[in-house]
């Protein structure tokens, strides 16, 4: 782990360990992020005066140790919206994780652009009225598109102008410094700070299966690690195969996003994301079904194994439909990845993780709060601030 170095660094790395670990005590803070205990203090001292963080007791974790258990503030807020389970949801939650508006409107797949201009703007209509009407300031605000990537000019999933959408959102909330990132690069945050294992520090290829399929790399978080998508759903796997959404052919996501596994289990797709990580035993499988899956999840993990050629990692975390697989499926997708990655898949660590289904708009809240420690804990005080995934890099 590499030394913070400037004062926006420091408060970075002591922000982002707090966050990556849903709270934490002083010395595991310094353990963790490089910094003497005295220069933890100063930074802490700093962020609790700004009303960043707060402070509470906690029984301490060994005999002697600490009790100030330190957790990001409930009184800062943050913004997001999302597009996500052919929804547009808005939402403002606290840092420290309590959601306080929710809202959400219908956005078919194949909306045309009027549709989808149309239903962004009641969406922010909604969000601004709320934080008017309650007075509520925003510290940072979150944008999770499919398909989004930055420069790009058509988005291939939505019929929705990126640059519009922005303009809108900033003039509804002012001031107020946004993100703009692939619904997967959303997905793949949201996992980190709810999901995963809050120790490990390691790299990983996160790849979700729900209405949308994709992945993400992802990199130490709590280092100002970075998250990048990877659009594994829409690798072209049989070229004259079903219409994908995007306008191609054959993608991956037409065998296994959960509109697809719907198809083959004969149940709406809307009851199977209500089942969670129970569908596996709430709706029956025939063996021709469960063939067919095998089948599927074979062509993921080949995906899986061409995508750790590109770029290496020893950890895969599955989620979505797929992370309520028997231990039989997994050691079929490994085996799968192993055929498709060069020297084997031996040395990969293999998580199927919970469904995470119907977690909107927590996930995309959850992409906010990463933005405002990514950005120090610095108030929205200055201008308008557009960030997107790529320029949020380090």
């Amino acid at each position: 782990m590499r030394k913070p170095r400037s004062r926006s660094d420091t408060r970075t790395a002591v922000l982002g360990h707090i966050w990556c670990q849903s709270g934490s005590f002083r010395t595991h803070i310094s353990r963790n992020v490089g910094l003497t205990e005295a220069s933890v203090s100063r930074i802490i001292a700093e962020l609790k005066a700004e009303g960043v963080i707060e402070e509470s007791r906690r029984i301490a974790p060994y005999q002697g140790g600490p009790s100030a258990f330190l957790t990001l503030s409930k009184s800062i807020y943050v913004a997001a919206l999302e597009v996500s389970n052919s929804r547009i949801h808005v939402a403002v939650g606290s840092l420290g994780g309590d959601i306080v508006f929710s809202e959400h409107h219908s956005l078919p797949d194949g909306a045309d652009a009027g549709a989808v201009e149309a239903t962004i703007g009641v969406a922010i209509t909604d969000l601004a009225r709320w934080v008017q009407r309650r007075d509520v300031v925003i510290d940072q605000a979150a944008v999770s598109i499919p398909g989004f990537h930055s420069g790009q000019t058509v988005n291939p999933i939505i019929a929705l102008d990126a640059a519009r959408l922005l303009q809108r959102l900033t003039q509804a909330l002012p001031g107020v410094p946004v993100t703009v990132a692939n619904s997967m690069v959303t997905r793949a945050v949201a996992y980190r700070l709810h999901e995963a294992n809050k120790i490990r520090t390691d790299p990983y290829l996160f790849v979700y299966t729900g209405h949308g399929v994709g992945a993400a790399f992802v990199e130490d978080f709590a280092d100002g690690g970075s998250v990048e998508a990877c659009e594994l759903g829409h690798m072209v796997v049989e070229p004259k195969g079903n219409l994908c959404r995007c306008g191609h052919r054959g993608c991956l996501e037409t065998l296994l996003s959960s509109a697809a596994l719907a198809d083959v289990l004969g149940v709406a797709e809307a009851d199977l994301i209500a089942r969670g990580d129970q569908w596996i035993h709430e709706f029956r499988i025939s063996a021709k079904a469960k063939r067919d899956i095998g089948e599927r999840l074979f062509r993921l993990g080949l995906a899986i194994g061409n995508a750790l050629n590109v770029s290496r990692s020893n950890r895969v975390v599955v989620t979505g439909w797929t992370g309520a697989l028997p231990e039989e499926d997994r050691a079929l997708l490994l085996d799968a990845i192993g055929q498709a990655l060069l020297g084997g898949a031996a040395h990969i660590e293999l998580t199927l993780a919970p469904a995470n289904f119907g977690r909107e708009p927590a996930t995309g809240l959850a992409l906010a709060s990463h933005s405002f420690v990514r950005r120090g804990g610095a108030r929205a005080t200055a201008p308008d601030e557009v960030l997107t995934t790529e320029d949020a890099r380090e």
